[in-house]
């Protein structure tokens, strides 16, 4: 067996030396104390736990962390902007990074609403001001598909977009979402929030492409 300190651990496996200690401390991570360290089998797989949802804050500092804004860490303790780097770090070890990010944002990812709309109304949707491209729609993504539009819209101009357009709600076969939030959200979408929407799609393409986009941003 060969054992390594906890920062070793930590380093190799893209977590905090304090998580790693706390871990063994606990007994959740087989470990041995020698003097005033613990010492590691480096063989010992690191489990993460990704499923438990992050607040609403913790989200956001997640959000502008990826999307390289540089006063992501403004209005947050010095432990909070550690926990944020830690999380960060677990997104660059983890295998399936857009797992981590659904279950990370899972309570406060409000679900896009879904339209269909004559297909030859599409182009002017795309062309309409209001909406801001998102999810696959947004060229970030690298997913092209004339058939299917998503977007962002303001709460106040939902209900003139779904009358002008004549857009009719449905969860069967959309070939339009919605992103319904309080503002219109600057063109393009910061790209955390653009990561956030493809993690939370269901088909490999979209999940790859935030796979893609999450080794960009980290």
């Amino acid at each position: 067996m060969n054992e390594i300190t906890t920062a070793e651990y930590a380093a190799r496996h893209g977590v905090s030396r304090r998580r790693v200690q706390a871990a063994a401390a606990a007994g959740t991570l087989p470990a041995r104390r020698v003097g005033a360290q613990w010492l590691v089998d480096d063989a010992t797989p690191h489990r993460g736990r990704p499923g438990r949802p992050l607040s609403r804050r913790s989200v956001r500092a997640v959000e502008c962390r990826l999307s390289g804004s540089p006063d992501w860490a403004d209005g947050l303790s010095r432990s909070e902007r550690s926990r944020i780097q830690d999380r960060i770090a677990e997104l660059r070890a983890d295998p399936v990074p857009w797992r981590r990010i659904t279950n990370w944002t899972r309570t406060e990812y409000r679900k896009p609403s879904g339209y269909q709309v004559a297909a030859a109304d599409l182009e002017d949707l795309r062309a309409d001001g209001r909406l801001v491209r998102a999810g696959v729609s947004d060229p970030r993504s690298g997913i092209s598909d004339a058939g299917f539009f998503e977007a962002h819209v303001a709460e106040d101009d939902l209900a003139a977009v779904e009358r002008e357009y004549l857009l009719v709600a449905t969860d069967a076969r959309p070939n339009v979402l919605l992103h319904v939030s309080a503002e219109r959200p600057s063109d393009p979408v910061p790209l955390g929030t653009l990561i956030i929407e493809l993690a939370h799609h269901d088909g490999a393409r979209e999940r790859a492409a935030a796979r893609s986009l999450l080794e960009r941003a980290l």
